[in-house]
C-alpha cells in the first residue's frame, strides 16, 4: 500500500513547489537562479555577508535558501562542504576589497556567476582583447559621488591596465573613472587594488601636460574614449561635470 502524506503536509509541498516555480518562471531575478554558480579561485575575491549562515545539505539546497531569502541581494555564497555551512553573500568584490571580505576556512569555498550580473543596467562588454561589466551613468557626478554608488552596487569605479580596455566605454563623452592621487600626491593608483599606474601607460593615458594638480588639488581623473590620442586628465574630486562608469568583476 502506498505511503500517503496528511492533507495539510501534501498541502504544504505543494504549495511551496508552486511558490519556487513561480520565482524561477516570472521573477525578475531569474535570470540570476539560472546562472551557473561556480567556485571562484583566489584570494583577492570576496562578498559582503548578507546575514547568519545556515547548515545546509547541498550547495544548490544552499544557493537557493540565499535566493528565496535575499532575492536580488543573494549574488554569492559561501559554502564549506565538510560541515554544510551556508553563508548568504552579496555582489563579488576583487582587488584590495574582496581580499578583506574573502571567506574564512570555517566558511568555505566561495561560489559566484562567473559572467557579467547585468541587473541594474550593467552590460558585458567585448573586444578581441579585453572584456569588461560595465555600466555608464546617465547623470553627471562628482567623484566622491560616483565613488559610493559604484559601491553600493557591489562594483567600483572603471579601471584599465591597457589602452585596448579604454575603448569598450562610450565613444566621445568623458567619464569618471577609477584612477586617484588621493593617498600621495602625484602616484596614481587604481581603485580596485590600490596598483600605482605603470609609467608606460601613464605616458599612453593622459594628455600632454597632465596631469598637473592645477594648484586647486586636482586628485581624481576623467577619461575621453575614442580620441585616438592620450585623453587622461586629472580634475578635483567634488567636480559635478562628468558622467562616470561603474565595473563588477568578471572572472572565467
Amino acid at each position: 500500500m502506498a505511503h500517503r502524506l496528511p492533507l495539510p503536509q501534501v498541502f504544504l509541498q505543494v504549495t511551496v513547489l508552486a511558490g519556487i516555480l513561480y520565482f524561477f518562471n516570472h521573477s525578475s531575478n531569474a535570470s540570476l537562479v539560472e546562472k551557473t554558480f561556480t567556485k571562484v579561485a583566489g584570494t583577492h575575491y570576496g562578498s559582503n555577508r548578507l546575514g547568519a549562515a545556515w547548515i545546509s545539505e547541498s550547495r544548490p539546497g544552499c544557493l537557493l535558501r540565499c535566493v528565496l531569502k535575499y532575492s536580488s541581494q543573494c549574488q554569492s555564497v559561501m559554502y564549506n562542504s565538510a560541515t554544510g555551512l551556508c553563508t548568504p553573500g552579496s555582489f563579488l568584490q576583487s582587488g584590495t576589497f574582496g581580499a578583506a571580505l574573502a571567506p574564512s576556512s570555517t566558511e568555505g569555498d566561495l561560489y559566484a556567476p562567473s559572467v557579467c550580473d547585468t541587473s541594474d543596467a550593467f552590460t558585458y562588454v567585448t573586444s578581441a582583447t579585453t572584456s569588461a561589466c560595465i555600466m555608464a551613468s546617465s547623470s553627471v557626478s562628482s567623484y566622491n559621488a560616483a565613488y559610493l554608488y559604484c559601491l553600493n552596487l557591489g562594483a567600483h569605479l572603471f579601471v584599465l591596465r591597457s589602452m585596448d580596455k579604454l575603448d569598450l566605454l562610450p565613444h566621445g563623452q568623458g567619464y569618471i573613472i577609477g584612477l586617484t592621487d588621493l593617498a600621495v600626491e602625484g602616484t596614481f593608483v587604481w581603485q580596485d587594488t590600490g596598483d600605482v599606474i605603470t609609467k608606460d601607460l601613464k605616458l599612453l593615458f593622459f594628455r600632454s601636460r597632465e596631469p598637473n594638480n592645477n594648484g586647486v588639488g586636482e586628485d581624481c581623473t576623467v577619461v575621453t574614449a575614442g580620441t585616438g590620442s592620450p585623453s587622461g586628465n586629472d580634475l578635483p574630486c567634488d567636480f559635478v561635470y562628468y558622467k562616470f562608469v561603474c565595473e563588477r568583476p568578471v572572472y572565467s
